[in-house]
């Protein structure tokens, strides 16, 4: 059904239906209505769409406030602890709880869960009060130009006008994207956010995942969860078949070892090296099983990377590596096409900050 019923295009001489809304679901009883906004020789076709069921957002998310207040008092609170107790134990599991205990009660007290109004979309900031009287002035000589026995000189100075109106928009709307990222504190994040802006993929909401089995749509979160972790499963032991041949037998994989004459030597990790590889991480808000952010001890690592040095070396002197940080937090990744596909979506692992700077350092 086409809802539009008057001409779309008129010029001096024709008037054409050639823009059309078609629907093939009859939520309303109403035609589209055609308005003259003044920008092309096409007019623009409003349909009002009436939407059953819909379901009230909540506007408010649990999450944590990573500001320069909070950063502080992290810092103020880090200050007071003098790690004696993780100088003084040998286990290095041992070393890794007793150091994470205060860093883990610090961290909630600074950074506690807090119900916060999502993000609103991000604004047209570029948007001045000339942008918009130009904007009215290129709708008006738009419809101008329309007009029969309009001279030559108008329409040079509508086609000027309308040359310097694009220019000027490409140049405030880049200043306004300059200034953005600049005062961003995470820089490419605030790219993709305008990317994504400009290419009309801002995402909504996040809604609970959907999948479909066998013609059923499982929308309970456990069972969505469990559904995932059974799909996963799967993929992963038939890979294992399928290599199975490729992997040796570790009951004489010792007598294919090559001896080597070369030596390798393991240097104590010193503390201006954690802070080097600190440093050198990404400004990530993304955290492991601990929920500690990169960022966060990106801002601190000056009070921690004596104690994060002291735990590394014993690690490397015993050949054990801390228990918790063997563990990382899996969360499931949608990549493309239909959201309640299960295919459609990858698994990614997001590992504690502190097992990756032990990684850079070579525990």
């Amino acid at each position: 059904m086409n809802t539009v019923k008057s001409p779309t295009r008129i010029t001096k001489s024709t008037s054409t239906l050639i823009d059309v809304i078609i629907t093939n679901k009859k939520y309303y009883m109403e035609l589209a209505t055609v308005i003259e906004l003044g920008f092309s020789d096409h007019q623009a076709q409003v349909l009002p769409v009436l939407r059953k069921n819909h379901a009230s957002v909540n506007r408010r998310v649990l999450k944590r406030h990573f500001g320069d207040d909070n950063i502080w008092e992290f810092k103020y609170l880090l200050k007071k602890v003098t790690w004696q107790e993780v100088f003084s134990e040998t286990e290095v599991n041992m070393k890794f709880t007793v150091f994470m205990n205060p860093v883990l009660h610090f961290f909630d007290t600074a950074f506690p869960l807090e119900f916060r109004h999502r993000k609103k979309p991000l604004r047209n900031g570029w948007i001045t009060q000339d942008i918009k009287m130009s904007s009215k002035k290129i709708r008006f000589l738009n419809m101008l130009k329309k007009q029969p026995n309009l001279p030559e000189e108008a329409k040079m100075y509508i086609a000027k006008y309308k040359i310097v109106y694009k220019r000027v928009i490409r140049e405030v709307k880049r200043k306004e994207i300059d200034k953005y990222i600049l005062h961003a504190n995470h820089k490419s994040k605030a790219v993709w956010h305008i990317k994504n802006k400009e290419t009309g993929r801002t995402s909504s909401n996040k809604q609970d995942i959907k999948i479909i089995l066998n013609s059923e749509e499982i929308t309970n979160p456990e069972n969505v969860a469990e559904l995932f972790h059974s799909y996963f499963r799967k993929i992963s032991k038939k890979l294992l078949k399928q290599n199975e041949n490729k992997i040796p037998n570790s009951e004489n994989q010792h007598l294919k070892i090559k001896e080597s004459t070369k030596t390798m030597f393991l240097f104590p990790a010193k503390e201006s090296e954690v802070e080097k590889v600190e440093k050198g991480l990404k400004n990530k808000l993304s955290a492991g099983i601990n929920e500690i952010p990169d960022y966060a001890v990106k801002q601190c690592i000056t009070l921690l990377k004596k104690p994060l040095a002291n735990i590394y070396n014993a690690s490397l002197e015993s050949g054990i590596f801390p228990d918790q940080l063997k563990i990382a937090k899996v969360v499931t990744l949608y990549k493309n096409g239909d959201t309640r596909d299960i295919q459609k979506y990858k698994l990614i692992a997001l590992l504690s900050v502190f097992f990756k700077i032990g990684r850079e350092i070579g525990v």
